[in-house]
C-alpha cells in the first residue's frame, strides 16, 4: 500500500481503442505485479449509488458505460464526474491487470496491478465483473481467446458497475448516437481539463526567485545568494548549510563520483559541463 499512498503510478495516457471508445495505454511499460493506477472517484454509500444509477437509467437507458466500483460492503467509488485516468481502462476477459483492495492509513482504496509484463503502447484492461442478472445485456467484444461473451462476473473482488441492473433500458438509434457523441465530448473535456490543469501548475513555477526586488542573476538555478543569508537565518526560513549544499547539484554529483572512485579527483566542474538553461527547461 506504500505505492498507493505515495502515488507511485505508472505513466499512462488515454487513446482511442478500436471498437471500444477511449482506452488507456502504458507509456513506458509496466513490470508484472507493478502498480498501474488507483481507481479514484467520489466515495458514496449504497443509497447514493442506487439513486445515481436510477437517475442515469432514466436519462441514459442505453448507455453501457459505468464508472461505479464496489469499494467495500455498503460503499462505492463513482468516477463519472470526479475521477482519474483509471476510468479509461477497458474490460477484457483476458486482462493484463486486476483490481486489489488495499488499506491505506485505515481507509480502503482500490489499486490496479499488472498481471504480467505490459509493453509500452499496450492497452490496459481488467475484468469488469458486472454485478448483474442480465449478462446478455452487457455483451463483451474484447476478442480474447477465453472471451465469455459478457461482462457479467461474480461477487467477491471489487466489481465495476455497482448494481448494473439499475441502468438497463432501450432507446432509438438516433438517441444512442447522440448519447455516444455526448459521451465522447465529456471524455474529451475531461482530458482537456487534465492538460489545462498541468499548464496552470507549470505557470505557477517561475525561473526567478520570488520577491519584489529581483535581480536578473537571481534565478532558481543560481541557488541562494550570500546577501540572503542573514534574512534566512534571522527569520528561521531554512537551514543555510542545507541550502548552500543543495544548490550546486552538479558539484554534489561529481563529489559522489569521486567518493565512488575512492578519492580520485574528477576534473568536471559546474561551469564546464552542466550549464542549465532554466527558461528553456520550464518552457518544455
Amino acid at each position: 500500500n506504500r505505492g498507493v499512498s505515495q502515488r507511485q503510478f505508472a505513466k499512462c495516457r488515454p487513446m482511442r481503442e478500436q471498437g471500444k471508445g477511449w482506452g488507456l495505454v502504458s507509456v513506458s511499460g509496466i513490470k508484472k505485479v507493478g502498480l498501474v493506477q488507483e481507481y479514484a472517484g467520489e466515495v458514496i454509500d449504497s443509497d447514493a449509488m442506487k439513486a445515481r444509477l436510477h437517475s442515469w437509467s432514466i436519462d441514459h437507458p442505453n448507455d453501457p458505460n459505468f464508472y461505479v466500483m464496489r469499494l467495500e460492503p455498503g460503499w462505492y467509488i463513482d468516477a463519472r464526474e470526479q475521477g482519474n485516468l483509471a476510468r479509461f481502462i477497458n474490460h477484457s476477459c483476458g486482462p493484463n491487470c486486476h483490481l486489489v483492495p488495499v488499506n491505506v492509513s485505515g481507509y480502503m482504496r482500490v489499486a490496479i496491478f499488472a498481471l504480467r509484463d505490459i509493453a509500452p503502447g499496450e492497452f490496459l484492461s481488467y475484468d469488469y465483473q458486472f454485478d448483474t442478472k442480465h449478462g446478455e445485456k452487457f455483451v463483451c467484444r474484447c476478442g480474447a481467446e477465453n472471451c465469455r461473451g459478457t461482462m457479467k462476473g461474480g461477487k467477491g473482488s471489487p466489481t465495476k458497475g455497482g448494481d448494473a441492473d439499475e441502468a438497463l433500458g432501450v432507446k432509438s438509434k438516433k438517441d444512442v448516437w447522440l448519447e455516444a457523441k455526448a459521451r465522447y465530448d465529456r471524455d474529451s473535456k475531461f482530458l482537456t481539463d487534465i492538460q489545462e490543469g498541468g499548464k496552470q501548475r507549470l505557470n505557477l513555477i517561475s525561473a526567478r526567485v520570488p520577491g519584489d526586488k529581483m535581480v536578473e542573476a537571481d534565478t532558481v538555478a543560481s541557488g541562494p545568494q550570500d546577501r540572503d543569508k542573514k534574512f534566512a537565518q534571522g527569520n528561521r526560513i531554512f537551514l543555510w548549510r542545507n541550502a548552500v549544499a543543495g544548490s550546486d547539484f552538479s558539484s554534489r554529483h561529481w563529489r559522489y563520483v569521486d567518493s565512488m572512485k575512492k578519492g580520485r579527483k574528477s576534473q568536471k566542474t559546474f561551469t564546464e559541463d552542466c550549464v542549465v538553461d532554466v527558461i528553456q527547461t520550464i518552457k518544455k
